[in-house]
Formats: structure tokens, sequence, C-alpha cells
């Protein structure tokens, strides 16, 4: 037989049932499968098969392939610096309204929805459903989308009038042509993770961390958390829990459908990796036993009962104040209030009020003082302290007038 034809009988023979038989979209598709399944070798392999089929014209193909080649190479790099981190929890929680499971203390700061929007809820776009507030309730950040309909970063701080600051877009490096998310900054108000699904990205949505410039309030590049925290599937809202040293992220790796996992970690001085010769180094990049990743005899009971007893909603839902109103309505919370003006005037009365309960308490000292020595001095400075206070009581009075004029406006 003729060398020629043998040779063409023997490729023909190989490429039965094998990659010779598909075309290059179905290897880039088996490729895909791979890179989600964390067998990035053989990923890479069909990408490279696919890219040798595929037609050079073929222009839908070729993005694709750079996106799904570009995603690879990221995530092999990953895989040569998994961070060491023990995951303590693994909660399994309903898609909607996730973040309501973070139990954070109030250092932390908030994790809420619409509810703590600054102003009224209908002033702002449907697709807004989560608001992270500081500590002291001064200062919310959240995502919302812009003019081109990607969802960006914007803050708000309270200002000394009791009203809220035009909601401000953060730095365009956080969500160049792409969507941002689930923003959480600690209490350094430097240090921001959000999520994003841009060319950062793995795939979906991966976690990010930024840097902001003190001085002028831009933010460095920020950069991708890499592994374990991100992977092929969305993963979003990174927050830290300085207080107890724990961390909380969420992830859609494990394909719940309507449901997704939530991880609680111990967090890190420094960042330590594993060896990228770890036997199991993938199992700890996509975290396939979470108590494998703890050391041998550790017992994270009593950290985990502290976490357990936190209850964010209770801190929320904790009143700033009580003024009803005299339309039946209670107020308990300046959030609540309907306009800058209420607060403003809620702000001027509260101060006042509280300037007239020191006073009071000041004058009921000095006449416990005057029972036990009934001097001319202490006399005369308790019927001058007498009469500030009820001109304080009439301040008072006026101010809280104010509040419910403002309120009665607002309806």
């Amino acid at each position: 037989m003729d060398k020629s034809i043998s040779a063409l009988i023997l490729a023909v023979s190989a490429c039965a049932g094998t990659a010779c038989a598909q075309s290059a979209d179905e290897l880039l598709a088996e490729g895909r499968e791979a890179f989600l399944d964390y067998r990035f070798d053989e990923a890479s392999r069909l990408y490279a098969q696919a890219k040798k089929k595929a037609k050079r014209t073929d222009e839908f193909f070729a993005d694709k392939y750079d996106s799904f080649r570009r995603q690879l190479d990221d995530a092999e790099n990953f895989l040569g610096r998994v961070e060491k981190i023990a995951v303590i929890d693994s909660i399994t929680v309903p898609r909607q309204d996730f973040f309501r499971a973070y139990r954070l203390p109030a250092s932390a700061g908030s994790l809420r929805g619409t509810e703590a929007l600054p102003g009224r809820r209908e002033d702002f776009d449907p697709a807004v459903d989560y608001v992270f507030s500081s500590e002291r309730d001064d200062y919310k950040l959240w995502a919302q989308p812009d003019t081109t309909g990607y969802m960006h970063l914007v803050e708000s701080n309270l200002l000394t009038d009791g009203s809220w600051s035009t909601p401000a877009p953060l730095s365009d490096e956080l969500s160049e042509d792409c969507d941002a998310i689930f923003p959480f900054m600690m209490a350094d108000g430097v240090t921001l993770y959000y999520a994003e699904n841009g060319e950062n990205s793995i795939g979906g949505y991966d976690i990010m961390v930024a840097t902001r410039d003190a001085a002028d309030g831009s933010f460095l590049q920020p950069s991708n958390l890499g592994f374990p925290y991100n992977s092929p599937f969305d993963d979003y809202l990174l927050a830290i829990d300085e207080l107890n040293g724990v961390g909380w992220w969420t992830t859609d790796r494990n394909r719940l459908d309507d449901e997704l996992t939530v991880y609680v970690f111990v967090t890190n001085d420094l960042r330590t990796n594993y060896p990228p010769d770890e036997d199991d180094i993938t199992g700890f990049a996509r975290i396939n036993d979470y108590l494998a990743t703890q050391p041998e005899d550790s017992d994270y009971d009593s950290l985990l009962s502290t976490i357990r007893a936190i209850d964010p909603e209770a801190r929320a839902k904790k009143p700033e104040f009580t003024f009803p109103a005299s339309d039946g309505r209670i107020f308990r919370r300046y959030d609540e209030l309907p306009d800058a003006a209420s607060r403003t005037a809620m702000k001027r009365w509260l101060s006042a009020k509280a300037e007239l309960d020191e006073a009071l308490a000041g004058l009921s000292e000095l006449r416990r003082q005057y029972n036990g020595n009934r001097s001319a001095s202490l006399a005369s400075r308790i019927r001058r302290e007498e009469s500030q206070t009820e001109a304080a009581r009439t301040e008072v009075s006026r101010l809280r007038s104010d509040v419910h004029k403002a309120l009665s406006k607002s309806r």
C-alpha cells in the first residue's frame, strides 16, 4: 500500500470519535466545561484545538476564544497563589436578600436593603436593592445604573443639617465597561471590597479590592482577590468583621438554583498562600470541603457562638429617637423621615432637648446641694439656672412644633 494512503488511513482512524470530528465551537464549549470544573490543563488543550480548527474570519469565535483564554490564564496564575484560610462555616441561603444572613457587629457597619437609602426610595432606580452603611450611619454606599446601563458604585454622606449629599460616583476605574456591585468599605474608609464582571474577572462576578487615596478620594487600580474567594462563577460581597477576626463572602459556585453559599472564614493578618505543589491545591481553590481548610485540632465553636449571637436586623432597627407625629405616624430613625427639612428640624429639636435634659440634671444637683447647705450663693445660682431652663423649655417646645410643621408639609 502506498505510504501516503497508509498515513491518511491512520490519521482518519485517529480522528474517529475525537476532536477531529468536532467543530471549533464544540471544542471551545467542551474546553469551557473543563474550565468550569477546574480542569485547567484539559481546558487549555481543548482551546488550542478549537483555535486550530476555527476560521480566521470568524470574529465572533475569536472574541469568545480571547475572553475564555484570558480567564483561563488568570485562573492558572491564581492557582499558583491560593490563599490559606480557615473556613469555619458554610451557610446555604436564598438568593434574594442573601446579605441579610451576614452577622456583623455594629463596628463593621450594616448591610441592608432599600430601607437604608438616604431619602425616599421612590427617588432611586428599582435596580437598587442593597446599601452599605457605616457604623455611625453617616456614610452610605451602593450600586445603581449609570447612563450606559452599567451598575456603578455611588456614595453619599450625612451633612451637618441632617440632609444627605447628592449621590456621587466612585472612580471610573472601579466599573469601566462592566458592572460593579455589592460594595463593603472597611472602617478605615480606605479599603473597599466590591464585585465586578469585567476584564479583571475569571468568570461572572469576582471580588475585588481597591485602596482609596485619602488626599483626593480616588482609588488605585483594583486587584482580584484570586482563589479561594473567586471562582469561574459569581462571587460577591466580601465583608470583614475586625472585632471578631472573621470575614464573609457569597458564591454561586455550588450551583444551587435559587440559593447561594455564604462562607465564613478566619481573617489573616498577613496573606499566606498554599505551596503551588500542594497535593489538593485545586480542592482548596474551589473549597471542595470547607472543613479540610481548618488546621488539625482547631476548635471554632466559641467563635461561631459569638458570631451567631449577633443580630444585625435588631441593630438596624434600633431607634435613634421616638417622635409621634400628629397624624398617628411614629418616627424612630432619621432615614424614616420624608425629607431634608424634617431631618433638619428633628436634629435641632433633639439637640436642644439633650441640652435641656443636661441643664435639668445640673439644676437637680444644685437643689440637692442646697438642701445640705442653704447658702445665699447657691440660692442665687439656682434661680439663675431656673430662669435659663425655663427659656430652654420654651425653645424646645418651639422646635418640636417645627418638626410637626415640617412633617405636615411633606405629606
